[in-house]
């Protein structure tokens, strides 16, 4: 008997001592409370309920300031000035700041004091509602664990210069463990439309964007093409409100030690892709523009390539991750704005190397974005898989002297005989019931040599090219070939009448 209790003794102490040392960011606690405790898959489609499309101000989001959103992550670590920070994201073509390093109290009140001194900007923030426990939700209480009410919490920051808020990042990983012996597990999409609805259905704070961000192909919950595709169901059939935009965040550029570029890069922008057409959603991308754990630092290159990808298939709004320099002693290594964060008067190039050009790439972005939101993705062609043998986009390689094609022949006018590295998005105007023309979206994907190349089409046409200065057409033939010269990791747009 005494041995007995001595065994269920040490097993309880061993349970207490186990659940003791579980946090968020543990692997034991990830392990035990996702795979064994949890019952919840994030594949699941758990109801068949149609989504209350009527009961949404907007089915579709638009920027109520008529600009392309550029949103980037985050507000620098340390400052002396945040306002002047502030002021100095938003000369740098950002549009939409996300405070991630800053969703706990009391930072949001200083983010908040930093935008009432601003004046007079077309910045806004995206602010976090989310917390990263079950039990602590919106700035550490929303007076339940549950979240049944947080509108006095948005009410409270529900300003002019408030884009809306960020609901939740990643869901589906149900991982919430906050304190010892919670053994009750959380299902993600569950809290987030608990979240949502309580926006939505509100006529003040419908007017403002619940944003959700999706994982990228490469989570381990979602090991195929078809398990991604499911994940992002799941989440939409959750939802009794229609989700505004649609999404996720993949990160491509790992050092070479890590694997060198992702391979399923193309393959997850093509699931957002029809996606976003299926559910007629607008997507947003959020690229890598910061170095940390396994990820490389990015070149200026590198970050228009992903820029431009997204375009080409039909992103609606880029977000940069980071942006600011912050998480220096968890490992992050560059930034966009990497200098000198809260010296507003000085010259532009005095905030890091990446900032100016990254800056004449969002006033560019800006320019083409406007004119990209009128369209509808209709195809998307690569010449080649590259970079790095992408996977599953066989049905978009070219294919020359196809009858049925606009684009006859694409030529490498330096190696005729060598793949120019393209990717080409094909749009047309979303309303137009006669047939129209088309925009192509040309991208040089090679992001350390430029491209020269002649694109033959299998009738004359007009050509126009889009100034990506000022968004005007400029006729540059009247022919059936196109030749042009594209920058590394750039793209041109082109409308073919």
């Amino acid at each position: 008997m005494k041995k007995r209790f001595v065994i269920i003794f040490l097993i309880f102490c061993f349970v207490i001592a186990a659940f003791a040392g579980l946090n968020y960011s543990s692997r034991v606690n990830n392990f035990i409370f996702s795979k064994i405790v949890n019952p919840y898959d994030p594949l699941e489609i758990k109801t068949s309920q149609p989504i209350k499309i009527e009961s949404s101000t907007n089915d579709v989001w638009e920027d109520p300031r008529g600009l392309f959103p550029i949103f980037a992550y985050n507000v620098p670590d340390v400052t002396n000035d945040l306002t002047a920070s502030l002021k100095i994201i938003e000369k740098g073509g950002i549009n939409i700041i996300v405070n991630g390093n800053m969703g706990w109290m009391p930072y949001p009140y200083k983010v908040k004091d930093a935008f009432d001194r601003m004046g007079e900007s077309k910045l806004k923030w995206l602010a976090i509602i989310e917390n990263e426990c079950k039990d602590s939700f919106v700035y550490n209480n929303a007076n339940n664990e549950t979240n049944f009410d947080v509108k006095k919490y948005l009410y409270e920051f529900n300003q002019n210069y408030v884009y809306g808020w960020k609901v939740w990042d990643e869901p589906g990983g149900n991982r919430k463990l906050c304190t010892t012996l919670n053994l009750v597990p959380n299902d993600d999409n569950a809290d987030i439309n608990r979240l949502v609805k309580q926006i939505r259905s509100d006529s003040i704070l419908n007017k403002k964007l619940d944003f959700i961000n999706l994982f990228p192909t490469y989570w381990d919950g979602t090991p195929t093409a078809e398990d991604y595709e499911k994940y992002v169901d799941a989440f939409f059939a959750s939802q009794e409100f229609k989700p505004r935009v649609l999404c996720f965040d993949h990160y491509p550029f790992l050092k070479t030690e890590s694997g060198g570029f992702r391979n399923d890069y193309y393959l997850n922008l093509e699931i957002i892709r029809n996606k976003s057409l299926q559910y007629n959603v607008p997507f947003w991308m959020i690229v890598l523009s910061s170095g940390h754990w396994g990820y490389k630092n990015p070149t200026f290159e590198e970050i228009s390539f992903q820029v431009y990808s997204a375009l080409a298939y039909g992103a609606k709004g880029i977000g940069y991750y980071l942006y600011s320099k912050s998480w220096e002693r968890v490992g992050y290594t560059s930034w966009i704005l990497e200098d000198n964060v809260d010296k507003l008067n000085i010259a532009d190039s005095l905030y890091g190397p990446l900032f100016v050009p990254v800056q004449k790439l969002n006033e560019n972005i800006q320019t083409l974005g406007k004119i990209l939101t009128n369209l509808k993705s209709v195809e998307v062609i690569h010449t080649s898989d590259y970079p790095n043998k992408q996977k599953e986009i066989t049905q978009s390689l070219f294919k020359s002297n196809q009858s049925n094609s606009l684009i006859k022949q694409i030529t490498n006018n330096e190696q005729s005989n060598t793949d120019p590295k393209l990717l080409i998005g094909v749009f047309e105007e979303m309303n137009n019931t006669t047939a129209g023309g088309k925009y192509l979206l040309i991208v040089n994907k090679d992001v350390g040599k430029g491209s020269n190349i002649t694109f033959a089409l299998n009738s004359p046409y007009e050509i126009f090219k889009f100034d990506k200065e000022n968004g005007e057409s400029t006729l540059i033939a009247s022919s059936d070939k196109i030749s042009l010269q594209i920058s590394p990791g750039s793209g041109e747009l082109l409308y073919i009448k």
